[in-house]
């Protein structure tokens, strides 16, 4: 298994950028002037000409596709004619230099194909990688869901702390718990055309069980109904049914690392279903409830925290009890008498 390492500052770059909080932002790229360098004129015809083509291609295609909608073609016609018409369009803008500066520099307008497909490429290039390479080293799966129904997964999920701006935590990032004390603000880019349902669900996989001496999952927060699509990317909790109200992190004093965890499903037939009540608490088991809801993974992120003293006010006054400590206990000197005076070591002094 491959050690655990701090990020350089390239990778690191590499990382926020491609999992920033998606936002459209105003282009200042400069088109290099032309009538200087004979060969790059000539290049910038022949993929202007290339653009032209395939944007009449694309055009065509989606004069094609309306017409098979408004004619009632079966799904599976209408999604062909989808994905013709996407490539095409992406195909039509996929050489234009400011398309390319725009998404090297992280501005991503996905309301147009081809940014969602740079998009989609940027992500599952290092940021894909270093998300499943922490997910299976610090035991997210398959402690929480099984790796093969988790796959590879089709949509980026960006957590950021409610009122942090803009930028998204790494997977894995330790995190204060007073920093997470507001419910979180949520992102999931689903690299896809049309709008689905998704349920959200929060997850602490280390809360201390007692009665078997050992840990188990904690519902943190669960939302259904959760509309995803091109043009909405972050989440609308207002919009959602929210199955579980947010409460914050609270790791124990005396436990180790928790990791919190925050899944994105796909709700039944294609996202088309919703979910207005369900059987869930906080002692739930995510496994067992995503087979009972038809709920199918799609995004995943998570962050670790550990007490502190922030810790103490959650229990106290969101969770209403008071503040445990799973911390040993301090050992019993012999020593030492019941008036606190040390105990002469000889008998009969």
């Amino acid at each position: 298994m491959l050690a655990l390492r701090r990020l350089g500052h390239r990778e690191t770059t590499s990382l926020l950028k491609a999992c920033a909080i998606t936002r459209r932002q105003q282009s200042t790229y400069v088109r290099p002037a032309t009538g200087i360098n004979p060969a790059y004129d000539e290049a910038m015809k022949v993929i202007e000409a290339y653009k032209i083509k395939k944007t009449a291609e694309a055009q065509a295609a989606a004069k094609e596709l309306k017409q098979a909608q408004d004619a009632g073609a079966a799904a599976e016609q209408i999604g062909e004619l989808k994905k013709k018409w996407f490539n095409l369009a992406v195909e039509s803008e996929i050489k234009d230099s400011e398309v390319l500066w725009n998404a090297k520099n992280g501005n991503f307008d996905l309301s147009r194909p081809v940014y969602l497909h740079l998009k989609k490429q940027a992500w599952r290039a290092r940021p894909l990688e270093i998300l499943m390479q922490r997910l299976l080293q610090m035991f997210v799966l398959p402690d929480l869901l099984d790796p093969r129904d988790v796959g590879m997964p089709e949509a980026q999920l960006n957590i950021a702390m409610n009122g942090s701006g803009t930028s998204a935590i790494e997977p894995g990032s330790i995190v204060e718990p007073s920093e997470a004390r507001e419910q979180l603000d949520i992102e999931l880019v689903t690299f896809h055309e049309d709008s689905r349902m998704h349920t959200l669900v929060m997850v602490d996989l280390d809360e201390p069980f007692e009665e078997q001496q050992t840990f188990r999952e904690q519902f943190h927060w669960v939302v259904s109904n959760l509309q995803f699509s091109k043009s909405q990317t972050k989440a609308d909790i207002s919009a959602g049914n929210v199955l579980l109200p947010y409460i914050p992190p609270h790791p124990a004093k005396g436990t180790p690392v928790h990791r919190y965890a925050v899944v994105a499903f796909e709700q039944a037939e294609a996202g088309q279903q919703r979910i207005e009540s369900a059987d869930v608490g906080r002692d739930s088991v995510l496994r067992d409830f995503a087979a009972q809801q038809q709920l199918r993974p799609v995004g995943i992120s998570f962050f670790r925290s550990s007490w502190n003293e922030s810790v103490d006010a959650v229990y106290r006054d969101i969770l209403n009890r008071t503040p445990p400590n799973y911390g040993p206990m301090p050992a019993l000197r012999k020593d030492i008498g019941p008036d606190g005076r040390k105990v002469n070591s000889y008998e009969n002094y």
